[in-house]
């Protein structure tokens, strides 16, 4: 087998920048997840990689001008390299890569939310098969023999559109194996992370302390990443720019309170028993923009609190 073509940077600085998968997670914290200096150990857990392979990675990028490094020791961290003529198509290139993936829940969505449906979930496959998508329901047994009919015809639409091929089960609650780890809420049971694990309708006194822990959680997230802060406002822009009905009132409110308030206030506000924070807490936007690795961060401070 020839070795490739070794090609010029000068010419094609882009082969190296996204040449590889790490370099492409890496640029992608830099200028959407973070667009600001981040240091290689929050980067390594952004990206899912080695702290080892994100320091070469990242000094990759400061050598071929996408990254700048930033202070020296323990308190080094790396930022986009303001000047650099790909920042504004990089930053456009990931925020339709986010546009496609909430377009994509908001479709599956739409297509799970039939009210014989008691909980849906979405589970994402390996990189190797990244065209297909697991979905499964839970539904009521006395709609059992036509719910995966209905499902197959809502769901040819959305599998044309986004190029997937779209992995149906169909359960009833006594046959059903589970929720799996990881997997994203569609629809039943508050769509928040841990719905749907018992199967069953909780106490709202149940529903309500479940959130605040979920809450306090991002809570902590925030502290040490505030820029989930800017991508929550991303989403709220974006779902009020689709409109999303009687919700948008709360979610219009989120977006004021993630313009005006500062990191500080927003924690103390997930934190907060108030009546106001229990109902926004109902419309989190939060939840919705964790990381993969962010999101079993807070999965796992939860299970540890219990």
């Amino acid at each position: 087998m020839p070795l490739p073509l070794q090609r010029s940077t000068l010419r094609y600085p882009l082969d190296g920048a996204l040449g590889t998968p790490a370099m492409v997670r890496l640029i992608r914290v830099l200028v959407h997840d973070v667009n600001g200096p981040v240091g290689v150990t929050d980067a390594a857990q952004m990206a899912g990689l080695t702290r080892a392979g994100t320091r070469r990675s990242l000094e990759k990028l400061e050598r071929l001008g996408v990254a700048a490094r930033l202070g020296t020791g323990r308190a080094q961290k790396f930022a986009p390299k303001e000047g650099n003529p790909f920042l504004p198509f990089l930053r456009e290139l990931f925020m339709m890569e986010q546009r496609q993936h909430e377009e994509l829940l908001r479709e599956l969505r739409d297509a799970v939310g039939i009210p014989e449906i008691q909980v849906a979930w979405m589970l994402d496959q390996p990189a190797e098969t990244f065209h297909a998508l697991e979905v499964g329901v839970i539904a009521e047994t006395r709609a059992i023999n036509w719910i995966g009919p209905e499902l197959r015809t809502r769901l040819i639409g959305l599998e044309k559109r986004f190029n997937l091929i779209v992995e149906l089960g169909v359960f009833t609650r006594a046959d059903s194996p589970g929720i799996p780890d990881g997997a994203v809420m569609l629809w039943g049971a508050g769509s928040s992370p841990d719905a749907g694990r018992a199967f069953g309708l909780q106490s709202h006194t149940e529903s309500a302390e479940r959130s605040l822990r979920m809450s306090l959680a991002i809570a902590d997230l925030i502290k040490s990443d505030p820029s989930i802060i800017r991508r929550a406002l991303h989403y709220t822009s974006r779902l009020l720019q689709e409109g999303q009905g009687t919700a948008d009132s709360d979610i219009g409110e989120w977006r004021q309170l993630l313009e005006t308030y500062s990191p500080e206030r927003l924690r103390e506000l997930l934190g907060s028993r108030s009546s106001r924070a229990e109902r926004l807490r109902r419309s989190s936007p939060f939840f919705a923009v964790l990381t993969p690795v962010e999101r079993d961060r807070m999965l796992k401070q939860i299970e540890d609190e219990r």
